[in-house]
Order: structure tokens, then C-alpha cells, then sequence
């Protein structure tokens, strides 16, 4: 009778999912940003393919499509 009792699992959901996406949008708008600082307006669209990596080319569809997996399971 002494224990308290969990929050519930709502809330806590809430909360966990507000840090997780809050979390990688600073990580995602500090790597803009630093990105902007470190190049100016020369930044590269695409920074995989920005500097001279451009082959193989299923190489760079592959890591792109890996970024939207892992984006969207973060969502999720």
C-alpha cells in the first residue's frame, strides 16, 4: 500500500514520443544548420552525393531509402 501507483501508459506514451521527436528535430536542425555555417550557400542539395560520391549509384538510393525507413519508424 506504500507504492505508488504508474502513471499511466497515455501519458507516459505522450511524453516519450514528444522527447523522441523533439530530440531528433533539434539533431536534424543543428545538422542544418551547422551545415549552412560550415558552407554557405555552396551546400551540397545531397550531402551524400555532394562531395564527388557519386557511384554506385544504388549506394546513395540505398542509404536514402534507409534515412526514410529509419524517419518513419521514429514517426511511427
Amino acid at each position: 500500500d506504500t507504492l505508488k501507483s504508474a502513471p499511466p501508459e497515455n501519458k507516459v506514451m505522450k511524453k516519450a514520443s514528444f522527447v523522441g521527436v523533439s530530440v531528433t528535430t533539434l539533431f536534424y536542425m543543428a545538422c542544418g544548420c551547422l551545415g549552412y555555417a560550415a558552407f554557405g550557400n555552396d551546400a551540397p542539395g545531397n550531402f551524400l552525393t555532394g562531395f564527388g560520391f557519386y557511384e554506385p549509384f544504388w549506394l546513395i538510393d540505398f542509404a536514402n531509402l534507409c534515412i526514410v525507413i529509419h524517419l518513419l519508424g521514429a514517426w511511427q
